[in-house]
């Protein structure tokens, strides 16, 4: 096996690993490593609060899969699911504020979590990695066009 295909396959796995743990991580919340991702972009990715397509585009899934986890996490009470003002036919997410103390209070925790994953990788490994990834993610998305 060539080595792109190997990073390929390794890869795959690594993520498929890296959701299993986050998902046991996460369990006692009731929240999943891609509901963690939809709250992670709604907070970091958007000026102002984004439709459903907007973060269906940026999570790369489909409408119906943002809008089933965006119900599931306003069940929950980390975001707010309304009407926009001005187009009655779209819907807009907000990351509930109140759960700001939930994150705070898991912080330490994750940050151990983090820190097991990337132990014994030096810092320019993991900018040289960070950038590399980054370039395999631009070719993905280039690719989509073909």
């Amino acid at each position: 096996m060539d080595s792109a295909r190997l990073i390929f396959a390794k890869s795959f796995l690594l993520t498929r690993h890296w959701e299993l743990l986050f998902n046991r991580q996460y369990a006692d919340a009731g929240l999943t490593l891609k509901q963690m991702m939809l709250l992670l972009v709604l907070s970091n990715a958007f000026q102002e609060d984004p439709t459903i397509k907007e973060v269906s585009q940026v999570l790369m899934t489909s409408h119906q899969n943002v809008k089933a986890m965006a119900i599931q996490l306003e069940g929950k009470s980390f975001i707010k699911l309304y009407t926009d003002e001005n187009d009655k036919r779209i819907t807009r997410l907000k990351v509930d504020t109140e759960k700001m103390e939930f994150w705070r209070a898991r912080q330490q925790e994750d940050d151990k979590v983090f820190n097991m994953l990337f132990q014994g990788i030096s810092q320019e490994d993991l900018e040289f990695t960070a950038n590399v990834i980054e370039r395999l993610l631009s070719n993905a998305i280039l690719s989509e066009e073909l």
